[in-house]
């Protein structure tokens, strides 16, 4: 029985580093992420989303709603342009506002 326990410790802490560099252990589950919009702490995914398609084109892949180390959240969108490049959008989630851009 010891050494069950003592495997699954070991197994946990050698996976903690990955789950830290996929930004897992600050990321929103979906029913936290319900609940802050519901009570209108963020912008809804779908009204950014549709912003970034008015101002930009293209359309979306992926996103996250990710706590900021400072406090507040903000989204990480995956993005294709119109032209085939892909971009990430990091989004302030309580403004809306497209805090950064970079191609990937």
């Amino acid at each position: 029985m010891k050494r069950v326990i003592l495997s699954l410790i070991i197994a946990m802490s050698a996976f903690q580093p990955i789950a830290a560099a996929q930004n897992w252990g600050n990321s929103f589950s979906s029913g936290q992420a319900r609940d802050a919009r519901q009570n209108g702490d963020i912008v809804p995914l779908r009204d950014i989303i549709r912003r970034l398609q008015r101002q930009y084109g293209g359309r979306y892949l992926d996103a996250d709603l990710v706590s900021r180390s400072g406090g507040g959240s903000e989204y990480r969108i995956d993005w294709i342009t119109e032209d085939g490049r892909k971009v990430r959008f990091v989004v302030d989630a309580q403004t809306g506002r497209v805090t950064r851009s970079s191609a990937g």
